[in-house]
């Protein structure tokens, strides 16, 4: 009789659960902080970029962005500009609003075109193909897409992706 009572409880409470509204971070802002370590070499031009993310995470859980690698595209141009690979994996705590610096390698594909059109540190003038693993909570997610715009990167934080690899 007890082990019923039990399970009504457990089982009211879950349905409580899956009802309440999920909140997913939220990236609010950003901004290119530093880049150094600049290196010409045979395969292009390398560099060290840190991007400062503002985040908001209003759930519960905590996000980790464990791997990120893009190839970056200027607008609608078909030929790589970059390749992007992030170098220690990111926290984002539940219930918190804070900047979190991702830090980036970047490989500048066509070394030309930066000297001659520079680099734009404004997101929403590239789009790239990532692939990415998030994990929330103890649950961890592959993400793969193609010509993702990059100020719209953010919101693939709390999606359940059918598209991508999980």
């Amino acid at each position: 009789m007890k082990m019923k009572r039990i399970l009504i409880l457990l089982a009211s409470v879950l349905l409580l659960a899956s009802c309440s509204p999920s909140a997913n971070p939220v990236i609010k802002g950003y901004r290119l902080q530093q880049v150094g370590g600049l290196s010409f070499g045979a395969e292009g031009v390398t560099a060290q970029l840190t991007l400062d993310l503002d985040v908001e995470n209003p759930s519960g859980a905590r996000y980790t962005l464990e791997s990120l690698e893009a190839i970056l595209y200027k607008g609608f141009e078909t030929s790589p500009f970059a390749n992007l690979v992030m170098q220690e994996p990111i926290c984002i705590e539940p219930r918190t609003e804070a900047t979190v610096s991702l830090p980036l390698e970047a490989r500048f594909t066509r070394p030309l075109a930066l000297l001659g059109g520079g680099f734009n540190t404004d997101l929403s003038a590239y789009t790239a193909d990532i692939d990415l693993t998030i994990r929330k909570g103890s649950f961890k997610k592959r993400i793969t897409k193609e010509r993702v715009p990059l100020d719209e990167l953010g919101n693939l934080l709390g999606q359940n992706d059918k598209n991508g690899k999980e």
